[in-house]
């Protein structure tokens, strides 16, 4: 499906999705696709289907339209593609589910672990291609090597897969060089780690050939420059190296690959024979690997665009996913698990500050087991790092937490970290436009044990501020069904609900039961002990009502004054009963605690009880559903209290008979 990722601009991380043959964009309210831009005209632009794919085509030609940086009236639209539109840009996605690319079953090789050493034969990289040309003017072979720099050239162009740019490269230099084995080694990007990329033996099978060698790499990491051994089973410097023995290494040359002062790839020439390589071998291997730096550089910068495009892709629809919730438990929860999967890593946490004394607390967390979530859950949290986040309201990304002075944590598997802030924008009336930070999100453990990148952040910065719009828009929704006090629905939700349950159990012929319970002489504690802990004990009675029910199904609410009421989707009788029984139990077994001494006092409901039979929705309704459950209730206050009963047609013939005897006396 292709979609419109807006990246800057209002609306941040919002996703819209192209699926008509033709969509306008603008501020009106008449466009298929309306932003909140105040640069934008009504009708700003529009995007159309054709058989050849997707072209956008500027409306208003006194603004301009960029595409990627240019500006364009109309244009065809390919995946990736960067558009801006007055103080908006979106970058288009026209992905199928990306896939993920198989890592490669090569050892890398940490380059912590290779230490200083010393070669005499070395050529530094030419810093130009001025300095490319003189040395080709000293040099008596210079028409050849001309040639040889613009076959390899030719070959190594039009292509930006990094593992066919290495299968290209040791294919040509093989043939260039008279050489038994080439390799190829890529750096990853925190410069950390070397990762075989391609290799090519004169003979293949030959034993040793998937043998590297750190003696070897170590000269050239350390230096930067290339090195020539003519003889490296008559140096003891080179003789020591197992793996050199193994491989039967006799001559090598080994050169960086150098873009922007920084070593992007390796290149190794090697032979059993002694002597195979001269000087002028080191420095045409030099020139290679100029060439090779170019495009292993270009390749790197290709695939992190279309790693960021498929975060975008997937960002897409974890914003998406996240305004879906309206729950702020369940939006915590979900931001952690999503924010792992777009970057690619194990852990995440959310903290939350409380706004009323700047405290720290953990409000979820990702990758950790639950004995220890059940231990900090809720807990202050006083770590620099975040705290230092939300005081400068900026993202902090850490390659290596060892260059901070720190110690890495054990419980971590690599030492990279990335922290954003959660930042809420717009104060209401009283202060718009005014910038508040509610807490951070926090990434660690990178899979595969790299660093988190420039990208990362951008992707994770993103999530945070759907993340703070979900969490303000589950506020205003919990300020609308929720009482205050019991932190239960409020009765115009509850009556909403039921409504629209008694609907679903119509479609689905399952049961239903309603219970509505009552505080017993809740007037009495009021009297004697104050209102504040009549309040008191109607909080304490919300938490526990909602420990008693199932928390993915069932509706508590309060009906009013000290009523609540609580729907059983699914419930038939016997269920009902069941967690009446349960809610009895636990009431008349708790300690509320009251008043500024701690009074302990207890308490205890009466229930009522009303079932819905699965097949007999159609004969029911809210008011009748109701009116049972309450029926029943005064018949558990009449009958003693601290019970619940449940409605039938024998207490129906009971009421009929109240009623008539009632009304003989009045007659």
């Amino acid at each position: 499906m292709a979609q419109l990722i807006i990246v800057e601009g209002e609306n941040r991380g919002k996703t819209f999705d192209l699926t008509r043959s033709r969509e306008t964009l603008g501020s009106s309210d008449k466009n298929t696709i309306v932003l909140n831009d105040r640069r934008l005209s009504s009708t700003h632009a529009e995007i159309f289907r054709k058989k050849s794919g997707y072209e956008i085509k500027n409306l208003d030609h006194s603004k301009a339209l960029t595409v990627n940086g240019e500006v364009f009236k109309t244009t065809r639209l390919q995946h990736g593609d960067w558009i801006q539109i007055a103080d908006t840009t979106f970058v288009f996605s026209e992905d199928s589910e990306p896939q993920h690319e198989q890592p490669l079953d090569y050892q890398t090789i940490d380059t912590d672990d290779l230490l200083r050493s010393q070669i005499q034969a070395r050529r530094k990289g030419f810093l130009d291609a001025e300095s490319m040309l003189e040395s080709l003017d000293r040099s008596q072979s210079a028409d050849h090597r001309v040639r040889t720099l613009l076959t390899l050239s030719h070959k190594l162009s039009g292509t930006l897969d990094l593992r066919r740019l290495g299968e290209r490269v040791v294919d040509q230099v093989l043939e260039i060089f008279s050489a038994d084995r080439v390799f190829i080694l890529t750096m990853d990007e925190d410069q950390r780690r070397l990762k075989p990329l391609a290799s090519r033996s004169r003979t293949p099978g030959r034993a040793g050939d998937d043998v590297l060698s750190r003696t070897i790499f170590k000269e050239v990491l350390n230096s930067k420059e290339g090195v020539l051994c003519t003889d490296a089973l008559d140096d003891a410097r080179f003789l020591s190296g197992q793996s050199i023995v193994d491989s039967n290494v006799r001559a090598f040359l080994c050169v960086p690959c150098v873009q922007h002062g920084r070593i992007v790839a390796i290149l190794q020439v090697d032979s059993s024979q002694e002597r195979s390589f001269s000087e002028d071998d080191l420095e045409l291997l030099t020139a290679i690997a100029n060439f090779v730096a170019v495009h292993v550089d270009n390749c790197k910068a290709y695939r992190r665009r279309q790693e960021y495009n498929q975060q975008l892709f997937h960002l897409g629809r974890a914003t998406q996913r996240l305004s879906s919730f309206l729950d702020r438990e369940q939006i915590l929860k979900e931001v952690g698990k999503l924010a792992c999967q777009l970057i690619n890593c194990t852990k995440a946490s959310v903290i939350i500050q409380n706004p009323k004394d700047g405290r720290l607390q953990l409000a979820s967390v990702q990758g950790m087991t639950k004995e220890v979530w059940a231990k900090i859950r809720g807990s202050e949290i006083g770590e620099r790092f975040c705290r230092k986040v939300i005081e400068e309201g900026r993202p902090l990304l850490v390659q290596d937490v060892r260059e901070h002075g720190y110690t890495p944590h054990s419980r971590y598997a690599s030492n990279s970290f990335l922290i954003v802030p959660i930042v809420s924008k717009g104060g209401g009336k009283s202060a718009p436009g005014a910038v508040k930070v509610l807490g951070t999100i926090s990434l660690a453990d990178k899979v595969g044990g790299g660093s988190f990148s420039g990208n990362d952040q951008k992707i994770l910065d993103i999530l945070a501020g759907q993340l703070a719009i979900a969490l303000k828009n589950a506020e205003l929704y919990e300020k609308a069904t929720v009482d205050g006090l019991t932190r239960v629905y409020l009765r115009r939700f509850f009556e909403q609900r039921l409504d629209e349950q008694l609907k679903e159990i119509r479609d689905s012929a399952t049961p239903l039961s309603l219970l509505m319970l009552d505080i017993d002489h809740f007037k009495h504690t009021n009297d004697t002990y104050g209102h504040q802990a009549g309040d008191e004990v109607l909080q304490k009675m919300g938490a526990l009502l909602k420990k008693c029910v199932r928390p993915a199904t069932d509706t508590v609410a309060r009906y009013g004054g000290e009523e609540f009421t609580i729907i059983l989707p699914g419930a038939d009788a016997v269920l009902a009963d069941k967690i009446a029984t349960r809610i009895l139990k636990a009431v008349s077994g708790e300690h509320f605690t009251v008043g500024d001494d701690d009074l302990e006092i207890r308490k205890t409901v009466s229930i009522g009880v009303a079932t819905v039979p699965a097949g007999a929705a159609e004969r029911e309704n809210r008011a009748r559903l109701v009116k049972k459950a309450d029926y029943a209730l005064y018949e558990a206050k009449e009958s003693g209290r601290n019970r619940a009963v449940t409605w039938s047609d024998e207490l129906l013939r009971k009421l009929r008979r109240s009623a008539s005897a009632r009304h003989g006396q009045q007659a």
